[in-house]
């Protein structure tokens, strides 16, 4: 079975992505704080792909109680989303450290869009440590309560 992340989120994943790549080439301070954002966002987003993704893939199936037998392959790399959610925030914190760097930088050189997109960078981190990460811990808990495992 393949898992399929929320349309919406992947919409919005790659709109940031590409709005903070277009930031690379703004230069000056600005593009340096935009490299420093891109380091820590690019390991950050592939442990996304790999623990919370999978999960939000099932997450309406979970919620109209409609998972399959053919779901539970994903609990064990579902289940390592606790053990890794530690380590996701301090990264959630240190990228919103870089991205107030980036609008404060943007601010001072002028580059009103990209100081919004970084705003708007530190919003989705909020989202996903208040929405997205529990959401994601909850299906893995409705997979081992259908499938009986501890």
């Amino acid at each position: 079975m393949e898992l399929t992340v929320p349309q919406s989120i992947q919409t919005e994943h790659q709109e940031l992505h590409r709005e903070l790549a277009g930031a690379l080439k703004a230069g000056g301070h600005t593009g340096e704080c935009a490299r420093a954002v891109m380091k820590v966002i690019q390991p950050h987003m592939a442990r996304e792909e790999e623990y919370v993704a999978p999960a939000l893939a099932l997450l309406s199936a979970a919620a109209e109680n409609r998972l399959t037998d053919d779901m539970a392959v994903f609990l064990p790399r579902i289940a390592l989303l606790r053990g890794e959610l530690p380590r996701m925030r301090r990264e959630h914190a240190t990228m919103v450290e870089a991205l107030r760097e980036l609008m404060r930088a943007a601010t001072e050189e002028r580059h009103a869009g990209i100081a919004r997109v970084a705003q708007r960078l530190v919003a989705h981190a909020q989202e996903e440590e208040e929405i997205l990460y529990p959401a994601a811990i909850l299906v893995g808990e409705a997979l081992k309560q259908r499938f009986g495992k501890t």
